[in-house]
């Protein structure tokens, strides 16, 4: 048997390389199921979808703001903001493009005709309609005239009135800009263990990303990035909630936060995420979201593993270091509070300026959380105890560089990302080859998956209740990839085409 590559079984499927990153929230962002190595990521980038790289055709990051006379819709994703760069699929695209002043019709189809295609793309790659409803709003119709294997040959154009003059003469310079990068459709489906039985259980019309929910398998997030540029640029994202058993698909108009900061008023999801909503939209309807209105400043916030405490640290708005923790009934409102107990700062942000909020890990028995030092520099780690209700200085058992793990779900079996595993706290011997994986649901096995010569990779288990590594008989193509088990451990879930 080959060995099984460090990154075994990672979802692979994520379509954005950093979306969502901010200084104030710990976005939900693309990425795959972890063993964490540092406090606040949530894995590894996964790679994208595109065979070729396309970062050289693709925007970069401004720090001009564009001017607002030019509104840019996408109709089939009113969600997607004006200046945007944005997988979209194959199919037809009607745009609306409304404009603050009345404008000169025959220059503004020239100039979205001249601004289509950017420099080194397909020409003649797309064909563009226009239809006036006046001469303040415009719907353009654009269709993608190639229609297969587009990650093999990108086709991106852009929608531009940059260079477009108004009744008066006046010409539009430095306006909102949509860029459109034409992309596959993968879909969800679910095997079953006997590898017999496979079915697509989703319906997307979008080229998603997919990210997990940390508290729940029963649902995962479909995203799309507000910036796609296969850089390190921030990005908003675009949520809707898949629910496997139903095979639904929900919208959320507001961004979600594995772990939020701010002012205190914000709201809970125990399937594990956050979300503020000030302007007052429609949410999906759930019977797991609570209110939050606290009186101070958070800075960082978790669900305990049962789902019933939300976890926060809490001070002042310009509090710099040693932040209350409070253990917060959702049922109740009663808040226990720890006061001062999360001694050090909120730990910087590694790829932009500011901190990261502060990350709670749960496994059942104990909240682990992650503080940074600033004189001499160092990271320190607490534990909350829920037995004794209290807050201690805690080491992991794999050393202080690998102080998260991924865990089965019963919370018996640990697996670090140095590659060593535990049971109840307790190193065990295990195979070499066995470094990475993902815990099937209700179960003690770890899925990973061994390279063969085409290409393609077939799921193995190791059962470290008996030390056995065995097959599955399930082998997925390259462009297919694992991304979770169902909540009884009885199916595995593919993304793929």
């Amino acid at each position: 048997m080959n060995k099984f590559p460090r990154w075994s079984i990672f979802v692979l499927f994520a379509a954005l390389t950093l979306a969502g990153c901010s200084d104030s929230t710990e976005t939900i962002t693309n990425v795959s199921p972890p063993a964490i190595s540092s406090p606040t990521s949530l894995g590894s980038p996964s790679p994208s979808p595109s065979t070729q790289p396309v970062t050289s055709q693709l925007p970069q990051p401004s720090n001009t703001p564009p001017d607002k006379k030019v509104r840019i819709i996408l109709e089939e994703e009113p969600r997607m903001p004006s200046q945007a760069s944005a997988l979209v699929s194959s199919t037809p695209k009607h745009w609306i493009i409304e404009f603050s002043d009345s404008m000169n019709r025959t220059s503004v189809e020239e100039t979205l005709k001249s601004n289509l295609m950017p420099i080194d793309s397909n020409s003649n790659s797309v064909e563009i309609k226009f239809e006036w409803e006046n001469d303040r709003q415009l719907k353009v119709i654009t269709t993608s005239l190639q229609t297969t294997g587009l990650e093999n040959k990108r086709i991106i154009f852009n929608i531009s009135v940059n260079g477009a003059v108004t009744s008066t003469g006046a010409k539009l310079e430095n306006t909102n800009e949509f860029r459109a990068i034409v992309s596959d459709i993968k879909q969800i489906y679910r095997i079953s263990f006997d590898g017999k039985t496979k079915e697509k259980i989703s319906s997307f019309e979008k080229p998603y990303g997919l990210n997990r929910v940390l508290n729940d398998p029963g649902y995962i997030f479909a995203t799309q990035s507000t910036y796609y540029c296969e850089c390190d640029a921030m990005s908003r994202v675009v949520y809707d909630l898949f629910d496997y058993e139903n095979r639904t698909l929900v919208s959320y108009p507001v961004e979600l936060f594995y772990s939020y900061t701010g002012e205190g008023k914000f709201f809970a999801d125990t399937r594990g995420f956050f979300y503020t909503n000030p302007d007052d939209l429609k949410v999906p309807e759930s019977s797991t979201d609570y209110k939050m209105i606290l009186d101070r400043f958070v800075f960082g916030s978790g669900i305990s593993k049962d789902r019933r405490y939300a976890l926060i640290a809490l001070g002042e708005k310009d509090q710099k270091t040693d932040f209350d923790l409070v253990v917060l009934n959702l049922e109740t409102g009663k808040q226990e509070v720890y006061a001062k107990a999360m001694e050090g700062h909120a730990p910087e942000n590694q790829v932009s300026s500011g901190t990261m909020p502060i990350m709670f890990h749960d496994d059942g028995k104990q909240v682990t959380f992650t503080m940074e030092n600033k004189n001499p520099w160092s990271y320190v780690h607490y534990a909350f105890n829920w037995e004794s209700r209290t807050v201690k200085p805690w080491s992991s058992p794999a050393g202080d560089n690998w102080w998260d793990a991924n865990m089965t779900s019963d919370g018996v079996y640990h697996i670090y990302g140095n590659g060593d595993l535990y049971k109840n706290g307790i190193k065990q011997n295990k195979p070499e080859n066995v470094m990475y994986g993902t815990w099937v649901n209700n179960t003690h096995k770890l899925m990973m998956y061994e390279s063969l010569a085409d290409k393609k990779n077939e799921l193995v288990f190791y059962d470290p209740d008996n030390g056995q590594i065995s097959k599955t008989n399930i082998i997925l193509p390259s462009d297919e990839y694992f991304i979770g088990t169902s909540t009884d451990g009885k199916w595995i879930y593919v993304f793929g085409k």
